[in-house]
């Protein structure tokens, strides 16, 4: 899962026929795109977005990323389960800490 912020740069009637055409080929070949899991909207200004996407390969984020730019600046952070994260980290400080009393 993705959590991603858009930005639309420079002329706004661009990156909106972008937008259209991300749209239009989403629909043609929807296996080369991730799925929203919640939908792009607005935040505070109307040149700024964010939306949530789940994608099986790479490839999909990659995908929707260059299809959109430069018109639209997409920067994607991954969404991590905190949980997983907290057990990973602690494991880590475990294995480091065991290394450091050698």
């Amino acid at each position: 899962m993705t959590f991603n912020q858009y930005e639309f740069w420079g002329d706004m009637d661009k990156a909106i026929e972008k937008w259209k055409k991300y749209l239009e080929e989403r629909e043609r070949t929807p296996e080369k795109f991730p799925k929203y899991i919640f939908l792009p909207h607005g935040v505070g200004e109307f040149s700024k977005g964010i939306s949530i996407i789940e994608h099986d390969k790479d490839e999909q984020l990659l995908n929707h990323i260059t299809f959109l730019w430069p018109e639209i600046k997409v920067k994607a952070e991954p969404a991590i389960d905190l949980s997983k994260g907290i057990e990973i980290y602690l494991q880590s400080k475990q294995r480091v800490e065991e290394k450091e009393k050698l």
